[in-house]
């Protein structure tokens, strides 16, 4: 039988949306605009639903009344929260009154799936059944060739995770910029491997306060702390003989590091508020978009984590960095973005293909999908064309630039003070990027980009 979804949202498009997108994973989805039709469906039991996704904030009623009053009429399903950034922190607050996750808006449809697929699992497990969710993960579903690209180092990238997949247990650690395609990697990884039969569980270390982030990998013990109604499985469990995959783990406090680490020694962790010691047998993948080694100088980072976690490192490449790549890539996004969207266009013109070439791409990845699909929702014509294709100038996006988009300085000066400006410039609005990935831009090698921060005693202009 079908896993069934509730959505509930109260803009009727965004329902349409995602219930297109999850029918296609072989969901029975069912979607709605009012809450209380929701609740009106669940009393009538026909077809109570395995999963609830509801909106946070909807006339009437909000997403976490929706919730209680669910719990209320003996739903004991998975509640996930779509709340919009300002509404976070109420979501995360939820998350303690029993939802499972939240998702924050504008909705990424590849999160979604992947938090629908892990609360599924979930479930199905604390129920004692056994089964596979239509979203999860299984063998050949990531095909190593899916990492799109012929420039070398996504080619070194196929070669390595290839090079990986015999290896069950090594722990990898994924680097490179935001939306450079680490959370695909790291599932190609998993689903080409011999735990491709168990579960995939990722979460984003970034999206929970250091305290529920515990809760959420360790598990609770029934009243741990306040709201802890019944004992809960943390990810570690529910990933065990399958994957562990913690992206922005340079989110992670110092004190759950540690408790990390010892897990990753020991292969043995306590629930919090538990006595009892538990043993999971998962492999852990790793990701960040962080300078690491920064982060371990600056005592922000443990040292033993980091070369326990750093057996082997696999650096995805900005997208500017490869070339005619991102051509490829485009059209390939353009397909999938169109069967999910059922909107169906003949490709790219010449004219928006020199622009798709040419821009820079700080989102990476992501921001070309998305850049793409907004394109394809107001398109008018058959293909995709220049002015379709919705991008902010380049000397606002490119990392590294100035506010005005140049770099002036005047004639007379010595070719080490210009140096000097340029690098302080480039640091001061690039304090989130890593060293590595301003060094790369500048053409230099990081060692000597710190020999230079050292020399011109930039690092104590500049607030990193």
């Amino acid at each position: 039988m079908a896993t069934r979804i509730f959505v509930v949202d109260d803009e009727p498009k965004m329902g349409t949306l995602f219930q297109n997108v999850l029918e296609r994973d072989g969901y029975e989805v069912t979607a709605f605009v009012h809450p209380a039709s929701l609740v009106e469906a669940v009393d009538d039991g026909a077809d109570a639903p395995d999963v609830v996704l509801t909106d946070m904030t909807m006339p009437g009623m909000t997403g976490i009344e929706l919730m209680d009053v669910l719990h209320k009429r003996g739903f004991e399903g998975p509640v996930i929260i779509m709340a919009a950034q300002a509404s976070v922190q109420t979501a995360v607050r939820a998350m303690r009154q029993g939802a499972f996750h939240y998702l924050e808006k504008p909705i990424n449809l590849e999160a979604m799936r992947s938090l629908l697929s892990t609360a599924v699992q979930q479930h199905s497990q604390d129920r004692g059944e056994v089964t596979s969710a239509p979203g999860a993960p299984a063998q050949g579903q990531y095909p190593i060739e899916n990492i799109l690209g012929e420039s070398a180092p996504i080619v070194q990238v196929r070669d390595t995770i290839r090079t990986l997949r015999g290896v069950p247990s090594t722990t990898v650690l994924f680097t490179g910029e935001t939306g450079t395609g680490k959370n695909l990697a790291a599932r190609t990884l998993h689903s080409n491997s011999p735990r491709a039969a168990g579960r995939f569980t990722d979460i984003d270390c970034a999206s929970l306060p250091g305290n529920l982030l515990e809760a959420e990998l360790f598990g609770y013990e029934e009243g741990a702390f306040t709201d802890a109604r019944e004992a809960k499985k943390g990810l570690i469990e529910v990933a065990d003989e399958g994957t562990l995959f913690l992206d922005e783990i340079d989110s992670m406090s110092l004190a759950l590091q540690a408790k990390l680490l010892s897990f990753l020694e020991s292969r043995t962790f306590r629930r919090l508020g538990g006595v009892e010691n538990r043993s999971a047998d998962v492999r852990v993948l790793c990701a960040t978009n962080a300078d690491l080694t920064g982060r371990v100088q600056d005592g922000d980072f443990r040292k033993d984590l980091f070369f326990r976690i750093n057996v082997v490192n696999v650096r995805l490449p900005p997208l500017r960095r490869m070339g005619d790549d991102v051509l490829l890539i485009a059209r390939r996004t353009l397909e999938e973005v169109g069967a999910e969207l059922n909107v169906e266009l003949r490709g790219f013109t010449e004219a928006a293909e020199q622009k798709l070439h040419d821009h820079p791409w700080p989102g990476n990845v992501r921001e070309l999908r998305n850049v793409i699909e907004r394109a394809m929702i107001f398109a008018e014509g058959r293909w995709i064309g220049a002015d379709d294709l919705s991008l902010a100038p380049p000397e606002y996006l490119r990392a590294g630039a100035s506010s005005t988009g140049a770099f002036r300085f005047e004639l007379g000066r010595t070719l080490e003070a210009v140096e000097r400006e340029y690098i302080r410039r480039t640091l001061e609005t690039r304090t989130n990027d890593s060293y590595a990935n301003i060094a790369d831009d500048l053409g230099i090698s990081k060692k000597t980009l710190w020999e230079k921060r050292k020399r011109y005693e930039l690092d104590a202009l500049v607030d990193r």
